[in-house]
């Protein structure tokens, strides 16, 4: 059975705008004078429900009171906070529940219509038979929202080999390959959905790296192409690379990012982003080498391990 949630309204991009923005739920389709009516539909690919929104020549007679309301749930702490980071940035205001259960356990705003929008936390356990979700639990956590802030507290460094999921544990640290390639395995070894794992190359420069900004200034170049590994989680980019990590930084200065699975963040990364940055000179005549540009760039990152 699939639901499909419908509603009538006259603020149609509105109504996108917010639910793709602020909810992150995808387009999914929509039409154009289907019999009076324009409509879109809204939710995630795959998933056995969306909302549907309608716009015609007849106005809503919307009736609803405080009681009256839809519940998204993500399905960690983390996601959460980056929801309320981007009400607060879009100054939309929280408002009270009348029901005093999601005053405790949910964040509540209104939507363009006046319905009112609930975020709350759905804690997933991990109960996977496998080795590596095992481990985990030999930690003590039991659940997947535990797991993303235990592996975000871990401090900065490189693991001996990328192929090992496990070293993230038994190293106790991890790099932004090591960590989001272990969170992504575990999610789907614990069948979490609307987890992905992507490599994004941005214009690493002094000013949203302000460790590296000696070796970047010495060098000449403005910025180097640089790869990062993080996750989407409900189409939010989130990362977990240090206790303070955040993309807003280096959002602006995406050149590219690609979806990738775990196993590829030791040889197809490096590669990948060998390959980038070779074209990357060809094509801005840059007159430092390959090699010597690897080298300032292997610098840049020892910088940012201390």
């Amino acid at each position: 059975m699939t639901l499909r949630y419908a509603r009538h309204t006259t603020n149609l991009q509105q109504i996108e705008q917010f639910y793709t923005e602020i909810v992150r739920l995808e387009k999914l389709g929509e039409f154009q004078n289907h019999q009076t009516y324009d409509g879109i539909f809204l939710g995630h690919p795959n998933l056995n429900w969306h909302l549907e929104f309608t716009r015609s020549n007849t106005k809503p007679d919307h009736k609803f009171d405080g009681d009256d309301i839809l519940v998204f749930y993500v399905n960690s702490e983390v996601e959460l906070s980056a929801i309320r980071q981007k009400i607060n940035k879009n100054c939309i205001k929280i408002e009270v529940p009348k029901n005093p259960y999601w005053h405790k356990n949910g964040i509540m705003i209104s939507d363009p219509d006046g319905f009112k929008i609930i975020f709350s936390v759905k804690h997933i356990p991990l109960s996977s038979n496998d080795p590596l979700t095992a481990l985990v639990r030999e930690k003590g956590i039991a659940t997947w929202s535990e797991l993303i802030d235990f592996t975000k507290d871990l401090p900065y460094g490189r693991n001996q080999n990328r192929h090992d999921y496990s070293l993230v544990l038994h190293e106790m640290k991890g790099s932004c390959s090591s960590k989001h390639s272990f969170l992504k395995k575990v999610a789907a070894l614990n069948k979490i959905e609307n987890v992905k794992l992507f490599l994004g190359v941005y214009k690493m420069n002094h000013l949203n790296t302000p460790k590296i900004e000696q070796t970047i200034v010495k060098s000449g170049l403005k910025y180097i192409p640089e790869a990062h590994c993080y996750l989407k989680l409900n189409n939010e980019r989130i990362d977990l690379t240090t206790a303070n990590a955040s993309l807003e930084h280096i959002t602006n200065d995406l050149l590219e990012e690609i979806e990738i699975e775990p196993e590829q963040v030791n040889t197809f990364k490096v590669e990948f982003h060998k390959d980038y940055l070779k074209k990357w000179l060809q094509v801005s005549a840059i007159s430092l080498g390959f090699e010597k540009v690897w080298e300032i760039r292997e610098a840049c990152i020892k910088k940012l391990e201390k």
